[in-house]
Parts: C-alpha cells; structure tokens; sequence
C-alpha cells in the first residue's frame, strides 16, 4: 500500500489513516488522503492497471485499506464516461453514467 497519511487540507494536521475519519480534529476541514506517488508509479503501471478488473478496487494499493483485509463489494466503480456532443456545444462535454 502506498497511503502515506491523512492531511487537513486547511491546517496542515497530520492523521493516521488507520483511524476512520473524513475532518481534521482541530479545525473540522476535510482530509486529503496522501500517497506516496513515486513509489506507486513503480508498480501501478498502465500494463499492470490494465489487467485487473474494472473497478473501485483496480486502484486498492492507493485506497485506506489495511494489508490482508478483504473489502466488502458492492459491485462500484467501471461505470463508462459518455461524451456529451449533442449538449456540449464547442466544450468537450462527459457524462458519468452511474445507472449501471
């Protein structure tokens, strides 16, 4: 896993991602997740991101989930990017369809 930490995205404060939490505890703002990219880009490449399975979980390495633990699915993520001509106009328009 390459999560490094949580940081409020007002103050600065650092959390441990371990701890289930989405605002700072001083100044209530929300939290960043902070990854270590360096480090994922070695590993999570397009070759090896294209092999797995269309979804949330495609990107486990960089979510909050510890070692070992299996997440609990409801089948999310890979829903497809429409492009939108007929409403866009001159501005490159994409709709997310989420009814899948």
């Amino acid at each position: 896993m390459f999560l490094s930490h949580l940081e409020c995205s007002s103050c600065g404060l650092r959390h441990d991602w371990l701890h289930l939490q989405n605002l700072c505890t001083a100044c209530r703002k929300p939290l960043f997740t902070v990854v270590d990219l360096a480090k994922a880009g070695g590993v999570l490449t397009r070759e090896a991101l294209r092999t797995r399975e269309k979804s949330l979980w495609r990107y486990r390495e960089l979510l909050p989930l510890p070692a070992g633990e299996e997440p609990v699915s409801l089948g999310e993520g890979g829903t497809p990017l429409l492009r939108a001509k007929r409403f866009a106009g001159e501005v490159d328009l994409w709709i997310k369809d989420e009814s899948l």
